[in-house]
């Protein structure tokens, strides 16, 4: 008898996640104050295993900054990997058509800036369901008191999304905090 061939996970989640039920979604305590949003969910497979997306969202400028997934976690590796994840920041449960309204809002605002999504966003996007998008995305106040602010981060190219935001928003047209100010 032949052994099947492994499928990747990231074969797994391009060409069956979309069709997996969705387990659980959280949100960062405290999105709203800070513009930066982690969102997680899970969908179960039918094995009973999880596989889990992360999001980062930049609401004020740079839309969906990080993304990951982690795939095949059983119970125990799921509720541990929870506990951890929300040791480093709280997370409160969250409505699944809010956050696909907050992630897909993210990137388009940040698209329209000049800013595409994080690259595994190729992978990580077939987590996600986009006929979940309803008018609530309209709500969403994205940028910061009606303009674009970016926040420097430690690992950004500064001087690219400086020019990115000169060209498309214009010079003068977005606000911008340096580390360290």
């Amino acid at each position: 008898m032949s052994k099947q061939p492994q499928i990747s996970p990231e074969k797994y989640i391009i060409t069956k996640a979309a069709t997996l039920p969705f387990h659980e979604c959280f949100i960062s305590e405290g999105w709203i104050e800070n513009g930066m949003a982690s969102i997680l969910l899970s969908k179960k497979m039918p094995s009973g295993k999880f596989i889990v997306g992360s999001y980062l969202i930049d609401m004020y400028c740079l839309g969906l900054k990080d993304t990951l997934f982690k795939f095949g976690f059983d119970q125990i590796s799921y509720s541990e990997f929870l506990d951890v994840f929300n040791s480093g920041q709280k997370m409160i449960d969250c409505n699944l058509t809010f956050a696909h309204n907050l992630i897909y809002g993210a990137i388009d605002f940040a698209h329209d800036l000049g800013f595409s999504p994080q690259k595994d966003f190729k992978i990580t996007e077939h987590l996600l369901d986009p006929d979940l998008i309803d008018d609530g995305i309209d709500e969403i106040e994205f940028g910061k008191d009606g303009k674009p602010l970016y926040v420097a981060g430690s690992y950004d190219n500064i001087n690219r999304i400086l020019s990115t935001l000169d060209k498309n928003a214009g010079a003068g047209k977005y606000h911008y905090i340096m580390p360290g100010n």
